[in-house]
C-alpha cells in the first residue's frame, strides 16, 4: 500500500501524455519520471508493469479477440483508449487502430466518417444525440466546429444537457464518444488541437512489428503452442482472479470472527480451507510455468524470423532516402507475410525446421519481387545487398561480413580501433595505378588479406592479365589467406567483390549481382526480368489498391494495360488526366466502375498531384465491386504524392537504352503519311532529327561525360523539331514534289535545333559548343551525298552511312539491322566510357546503401556503457580520430598598411578566415557528439540532426560553408578539408604568396583565385582587366610572371608539352604543375572548360590549348579537373 500514491502517479502522468511517442520515447520518459516522483518523496515499485497495472487480463485477451495487435505498444495504446478523459486523437499510419476500434465499439453503435464527408455535421450530430460512439477520419482537414465537443461545452436547461453545434443547440448523451484518427504520421496539428485532445500513436516501431510478425506465424505454424500461450494467459486471469477472491473471503472471515480468532472454529475452518485453495492456485500456478517455458523455446525458433521482418520493414521505410518513388506502407509487407505463410511448398513437409527454413527463403524471394518490379533497375542490386545483409544477420552462427561492409562502405578507418591507420604501399607494383594502390591496401584491415601485398606481387602476372578481362568478376584472383580451402562460397564470392572493388571498380555492380546470387540462389536476382501485370491485378492487389505504372519521360505504358484488358476480355474505362474535364469524368467512371466492377485506367496522372492525394483518401473510404481495379500511369515525377505511392503497388517500366532502341521509338511515333510528304527529300530530314534525338539523349547515358548536366531532353523535344522541320521545308519547298539539297533550310534548321529546341535547355557553354558540331556535321546538304558518315568506326574500319530511303519501313528495316551491342564511340564518346559509367553506378549504389542505415537511431541515457548501440561506439571512434586527424587551429595572416592592397593576400585572408571559423565549428560539433556517445552529455535537436547525417555517411548542413559534389560522403570530405587546411596552414606562413604553386581544388573559391591573379597583374602593370588574356603551360619552367597550381588532371587526354594535348585512353592523366599567366595577347587555340570537380557542374575558367581537332575533343567530352579527391 505505500507505493500506491507513486504507481497512481506514474501510472497517470503515463496516460495523459505518453500516448504521443512511440514505444522507445514511452520507456525513456516513464523512467525520467522515476527521478522526479524519488525527489517528490513518494514510494513506488521500481519494477512498475504499466500494462498489467492498467488493465486485466480478461480485458486484454478481449481486446486481441477484436484484432488488436499482439504488442506493448497497442495494448498501452489500448488502455488508453479506455481511460482517457479529453477524447483521443490518433495517429494511426498501418490502419490497424480502425479495424480495432471498429470492432471493440460495435456495441456502442459506432459509426464511421471522416472531416472531408458532406454529411460530417449531420452524422456528428446524431451520434450526440443518441448516444453512439463516431469515429472520425482525415484529422488534418480539422473542422473547428467541433470545438464546443472537445471543450465538453455543455449547458443545462431544464433537465437537459445541451451542446451548441454551429448555430444549433444538440442534446448530449453521457455515452457519447468521439474517436479523431489519420493516417498521416508527419502531419503537425496546431497548439490549439493538441490541448484539446488525447494522442494515441500507433506508429509501428521494429519491436512491436517483431512482436506481430512473431505472434502471426505461431499461429499459422503452430496453433497447438498458439493456443497453449492463450490458454496460459486466460489461466493466469483466473488464477489472479481466484486469488482476489480468497483475498476477499479471509478478510469478510476474520471481520466475522466473535471473540478470539484461534476459539472461533469456523474461522480457523475458513482459514485451512483458503489455504488449501491457495496452495492448489500456487500449485496450477507452477504447472504453468513449465508450459510457459515449453512456449518460450518454441517462439525462440521463430524470433528470427519476426525479426528479419521487422529489419526488412526498417529498410523497407528508409528507401526513400535513395529516390522519392519507394515508400511503402505496412499493409505491403503484412501481406507479403501473410502470402509466404502458405508457400505452396509448405503442403507436402511437415518437419517444422525446414518448413521455417522455406517460410524464411520464400519471404526474401517475394520481398525482392515484388519491390524491385517498382524499383529502378540500377537500384535493385542495392536492395538485394540490403536483404542479403539482413538473412545473413538472421543466422547467428554464420558470419556477418561486417568487416568488408565498412570497407566497402568506407567506414573501414573509424570503425579500426588501431591507431595507426596509414598502410605503408611496398614497391614492385607497378602494375597497378597509384589509386589501384591505396584501395589495396585499405583491404589489409579485413581478415584474409594481410598478406595481400605478398600475393599481389607473387601472383604479379595472373593479376596484370586479369585487369584488362572484360568480365574479371568471374575469376578474380586469390590474393587472400585461403591454404586449406575452407572458405565457404559466401567468403570467397565477398572477398572477391573488395578485390573487384580495389582493383576493377567498373564491374563493381556485376560482381555484387554474384555475391547475391550465391547467399541466396541463383534464381534470386532473375525474378524482375519479366513482370505479369496479370498475375499482380489478380492475386496481389485488393480492389481499393491501385496499380501505378511509373515510366520515363516519353514512355507509354497505358497500352499494356489497354491489351491486357482485350486479352482478359475486361470492360476498361481510360481517361486521360490533365483538364477540368477529365477530372470530372474519373470521379464519374470512379463511382459507376466501383459498383460495377469494371477497370479503370486513368493517365498521366502526375499533371495532377493534389487531385492524387484526395483521390488516395477516397479509395481508402469506399467498398468497391470485388472485380473493381484502378490503374494509374504516371512519369517518374518527385511531385507524386507520398500517400498514392504507399497505397498503390508500383511497377516502374525504363525504356530499352542504346541508340537502335532510340531511333526505333523515334521513327514509330512519326506517322507514315507524314514522312512520305511532299517534297521527297523530307524522309531524310527526319531521319537526320531522329537521329540527333537518339544521339542527344543516349548522351545523357554517361552524363557527366556525355553532358554536363542530366537535361531533361525528351519526346516532347521531337515532336516540336518534327514540326519544326515540316514548317521550314514547306516554306521552301511551297508543294513542289523534289527541292536541291543545297536549297533546303540548312540555317535556318541548325539555327532552331541549337538555340531553342535542344539548346534551350542547355545552361553550359561547352555544352552548346558540342551540340552544334552535332548539327554542323548533321544537317548539311552533304548528308544526302552517298559518303556521309553517321558512324566513323562502325565495324573494324567500315564505317556507317546515311541510308539513301524514303519509306517509313525502310527506315525501320534499316535501324533493326543495326547491331545491339552499342560502343560509345558511336556517340563520339571514348570508348573507356562504359567504363567510367560503371564506376559512377558502383560509387553511387554504395553511396546509397550508407544512407540506408541498418540500426534506428536513438541515444541511452543512462550512461551505461553497455546501451550504447554498435553505431554509437563507431560514431564516437570516428570523432576521436577526427579529431586527431584535423589541426588544433589555423592562425589567421596578419594584415598589415602594404599588403592590404595585394589582391593574392586579400583572397587568401579571406580563405584562411573561412578555413579557420569552420575549423572551429566542426572541432566544437564533434567534441559535442563525443560527449554524447560517452553519455557525459544529453542531445538536443543539433546533436541528433548531426549524428543521423554522419550515421549516413551524409555531410551535415553546418558544414557546407563551400561548393562540394552532391554525392559525396563525410569521411572523403574530412579527408580532403584536413587537405585544404594544411594547403592554408602553409600560406599563412609564406612571405612570397605568388612564388607558392597552389592546389586550385583546394579553396573555397576557386574562381576568386583567377580573379584575384588577373588583378594583380593588371595592378602591377597598369593594364585594364579588360586586356588580359588568360595563358596556359602545362609543366614547370623558370619564368617568374607566371602562376602555378597544382592537383590538375585531364579527362579523356593527355599533355605533350607547353599547352598542347592529344587524345588518349586513359580516363585521366595527372599534371604535376599548371602555369598560367596574364598577357595583353589574345591567346590561340581551342577553349576546353577547366571544372573544379570531376561532376562537371562547377565551371571556373575556360582555358585555351592546341589541338588537333576541336569537334573530336568537344565530343569526347575533353576537360580539365581541378580536384579529383571528390
Amino acid at each position: 500500500m505505500d507505493s500506491l500514491v507513486g504507481d497512481a502517479l506514474l501510472s497517470s502522468a503515463f496516460l495523459a501524455y505518453a500516448g504521443y511517442y512511440d514505444q522507445m520515447l514511452r520507456d525513456e520518459i516513464f523512467h525520467k519520471w522515476f527521478n522526479h516522483v524519488v525527489n517528490a518523496g513518494l514510494h513506488f515499485r521500481h519494477d512498475l508493469a504499466r500494462i498489467e497495472y492498467l488493465s486485466t487480463v480478461d480485458d486484454r485477451l478481449q481486446w486481441q479477440l477484436n484484432s488488436l495487435p499482439v504488442d506493448d505498444l497497442c495494448t498501452e495504446n489500448a488502455i488508453m483508449l479506455h481511460r482517457f478523459n479529453r477524447y483521443p486523437l490518433i495517429i494511426d499510419p498501418s490502419g490497424q487502430a480502425v479495424e480495432y476500434i471498429m470492432k471493440q465499439f460495435a456495441g456502442k453503435n459506432i459509426q464511421k466518417t471522416s472531416f472531408l464527408d458532406e454529411s460530417f455535421r449531420k452524422n456528428l450530430e446524431s451520434a450526440l444525440r443518441f448516444g453512439n460512439s463516431l469515429l472520425v477520419q482525415d484529422v488534418e482537414a480539422y473542422d473547428p466546429i467541433l470545438n464546443p465537443v472537445l471543450n465538453r461545452e455543455v449547458k443545462r436547461a431544464g433537465g437537459r444537457v445541451l451542446i451548441t453545434i454551429g448555430d444549433q443547440d444538440i442534446d448530449l448523451s453521457p455515452s457519447f464518444q468521439i474517436f479523431m484518427i489519420t493516417r498521416d504520421s508527419t502531419v503537425e496539428f496546431s497548439p490549439d488541437i493538441c490541448s484539446r485532445v488525447t494522442f494515441v500513436n500507433f506508429t509501428v516501431t521494429s519491436s512491436s512489428l517483431a512482436s506481430q510478425c512473431l505472434n502471426q506465424v505461431l499461429r499459422s505454424e503452430r496453433p497447438d503452442v498458439d493456443k497453449k500461450r492463450n490458454d496460459l494467459l486466460k489461466l493466469q486471469g483466473e488464477f489472479a482472479v481466484r486469488l482476489r477472491h480468497l483475498e476477499k473471503a479471509l478478510l469478510a472471515a476474520l471481520n466475522e470472527s466473535k471473540g478470539k480468532i484461534l476459539d472461533d472454529n469456523s474461522v480457523i475452518e475458513t482459514l485451512e480451507k483458503l489455504k488449501n485453495e491457495a496452495a492448489e492456485v500456487a500449485q496450477k500456478s507452477a504447472e504453468t510455468d513449465k508450459v510457459m517455458a515449453e512456449v518460450d523455446a518454441v517462439s525462440a525458433q521463430y524470433q528470427r524470423l519476426a525479426s528479419a521482418c521487422s529489419h526488412i520493414y526498417h529498410t523497407l521505410q528508409q528507401l526513400n532516402e535513395i529516390h522519392f518513388l519507394y515508400h511503402y506502407s505496412l499493409d505491403f509487407l503484412v501481406e507479403i507475410f501473410t502470402y509466404v505463410l502458405k508457400t505452396p511448398e509448405l503442403s507436402s513437409t511437415t518437419d517444422y525446421s525446414k518448413r521455417l527454413r522455406i517460410i524464411t527463403t520464400s519471404l526474401f524471394q517475394t520481398v525482392f519481387r515484388r519491390v524491385s518490379r517498382g524499383m529502378l533497375h540500377t537500384d535493385k542490386v542495392l536492395l538485394a545487398l540490403l536483404l542479403m545483409r539482413i538473412h545473413i544477420r538472421s543466422n547467428p552462427a554464420a558470419p556477418t561480413y561486417e568487416q568488408h561492409f565498412d570497407l566497402l562502405l568506407g567506414r573501414s578507418d573509424f570503425v579500426s580501433k588501431n591507431e595507426d591507420s596509414e598502410v605503408a604501399i611496398p614497391s614492385g607494383l607497378d602494375f597497378l595505378t597509384l589509386e589501384n594502390k591505396k584501395a589495396i591496401a585499405k583491404t589489409v584491415k579485413v581478415v584474409g588479406f594481410e598478406n595481400v601485398f605478398a600475393k599481389l606481387k607473387n601472383d604479379s602476372a595472373a593479376v596484370t592479365a586479369w585487369l584488362t578481362h572484360d568480365n574479371p568478376e568471374s575469376n578474380v584472383p586469390t590474393i587472400w589467406d585461403d591454404a586449406e580451402g575452407k572458405l565457404s562460397p559466401l567468403c570467397i564470392a565477398m572477398n572477391s567483390l573488395i578485390v573487384v572493388h580495389a582493383l576493377r571498380p567498373d564491374r563493381l555492380m556485376a560482381s555484387a549481382h554474384r555475391v547475391v546470387s550465391t547467399a541466396f540462389d541463383g534464381q534470386f536476382m532473375q525474378q524482375d526480368k519479366v513482370v505479369d501485370i496479370l498475375s499482380i491485378v489478380d492475386n496481389e492487389v485488393a480492389p481499393s489498391e491501385p496499380v501505378l505504372l511509373c515510366s520515363a519521360t516519353g514512355y507509354d505504358a497505358s497500352g499494356k494495360i489497354e491489351d491486357l484488358s482485350v486479352e482478359t476480355n475486361r470492360q476498361l474505362t481510360a481517361i486521360a488526366i490533365g483538364s477540368a474535364e477529365g477530372f470530372n469524368q474519373a470521379d464519374s467512371a470512379l463511382s459507376a466502375a466501383t459498383k460495377s466492377g469494371r477497370w479503370v485506367l486513368l493517365k498521366n496522372v502526375h499533371l495532377a498531384p493534389s487531385w492524387l492525394a484526395q483521390l488516395e483518401k477516397r479509395l481508402h473510404s469506399m467498398k468497391p465491386h470485388p472485380q473493381f481495379r484502378l490503374f494509374l500511369t504516371a512519369e517518374i515525377h518527385p511531385k507524386l504524392p507520398s500517400s498514392i505511392l504507399r497505397a498503390s503497388r508500383v511497377v516502374v517500366f525504363e525504356p530499352a537504352t542504346g541508340l537502335k532502341a532510340n531511333l526505333l521509338r523515334s521513327l514509330s511515333s512519326i506517322p507514315p503519311q507524314r514522312l512520305t510528304k511532299a517534297p521527297t527529300e523530307r524522309s531524310r530530314l527526319y531521319l537526320l532529327v531522329c537521329w540527333l534525338h537518339a544521339l542527344v539523349q543516349e548522351r545523357l547515358r554517361y552524363t557527366p561525360l556525355g553532358w554536363s548536366t542530366a537535361y531533361e531532353f525528351s519526346d516532347a523535344d521531337l515532336r516540336v523539331a518534327c514540326d519544326t522541320l515540316d514548317a521550314a521545308v514547306d516554306a521552301v519547298a511551297q508543294g513542289r514534289p523534289n527541292v536541291e539539297p543545297e536549297r533546303l533550310p540548312w540555317t535556318t534548321l541548325r539555327t532552331l535545333l541549337s538555340q531553342c529546341i535542344y539548346g534551350g535547355k542547355i545552361d553550359n557553354q561547352f555544352d552548346q559548343v558540342l551540340l552544334d558540331c552535332v548539327l554542323e556535321n548533321l544537317f548539311t546538304a552533304k548528308s544526302f551525298e552517298q559518303d556521309h558518315i553517321l558512324i566513323p568506326k562502325y565495324e573494324g574500319d567500315d564505317s556507317l552511312f546515311t541510308p539513301n530511303m524514303s519509306k517509313k519501313d525502310q527506315m525501320i528495316g534499316w535501324v533493326e539491322e543495326l547491331k545491339n551491342e552499342q560502343l560509345p564511340a558511336w556517340l563520339g564518346l571514348p570508348n573507356n566510357a562504359e567504363k567510367v559509367l560503371l564506376t559512377k553506378r558502383g560509387e553511387s549504389m554504395l553511396r546509397n546503401m550508407l544512407k540506408v542505415t541498418d540500426e534506428e537511431l536513438a541515444f541511452s541515457e543512462d550512461g551505461k556503457e553497455e546501451a550504447k548501440p554498435q553505431w554509437m561506439a563507431q560514431l564516437g571512434e570516428l570523432a576521436k580520430q577526427w579529431l586527431q586527424l584535423l589541426p588544433k587551429e589555423i592562425v589567421k595572416m596578419r594584415r598589415t598598411v602594404e599588403n592590404i592592397k595585394d589582391p593574392l593576400f586579400r583572397f587568401f585572408e579571406r580563405e584562411v578566415n573561412l578555413g579557420s571559423q569552420l575549423l572551429k565549428d566542426i572541432r566544437r560539433d564533434l567534441n559535442e557528439i563525443s560527449a554524447v556517445c560517452r553519455a557525459e552529455k544529453k542531445q538536443n535537436n543539433e546533436t541528433r540532426a548531426l549524428a543521423a547525417s554522419l550515421q549516413k555517411g551524409e555531410v551535415p548542413n553546418g558544414w557546407k560553408r563551400y561548393i562540394v559534389p552532391r554525392e559525396v560522403t563525410v569521411m572523403d570530405w574530412v579527408t580532403d578539408l584536413n587537405e585544404r587546411l594544411k594547403q592554408l596552414i602553409r600560406i599563412g606562413g609564406s612571405d612570397n604568396l605568388k612564388r607558392e604553386t597552389f592546389w586550385l581544388g583546394g579553396t573555397f573559391s576557386p574562381e576568386a583565385y583567377i580573379t584575384a591573379t588577373r588583378q594583380q597583374v593588371a595592378q602591377a602593370n597598369t593594364w585594364s582587366l579588360e586586356q588580359l588574356n588568360l595563358h596556359i603551360h602545362i609543366g614547370k619552367t623558370d619564368n617568374t610572371d607566371v602562376f602555378r597550381i597544382s592537383g590538375v588532371d585531364v579527362r579523356g587526354a593527355k599533355s605533350i608539352g607547353g599547352n598542347k594535348l592529344e587524345l588518349c585512353e586513359l580516363v585521366k592523366s595527372e599534371c604535376d604543375v599548371v602555369e598560367f599567366s596574364w598577357k595583353q595577347d589574345a591567346a590561340d587555340g581551342t577553349r576546353l572548360p577547366l571544372y573544379l570537380y570531376g561532376d562537371r557542374r562547377q565551371l571556373i575558367s575556360p582555358l585555351a590549348f592546341q589541338l588537333s581537332s576541336a569537334t573530336v575533343f568537344y565530343q569526347r567530352g575533353v576537360a580539365l579537373v581541378a580536384n579529383s579527391s571528390l
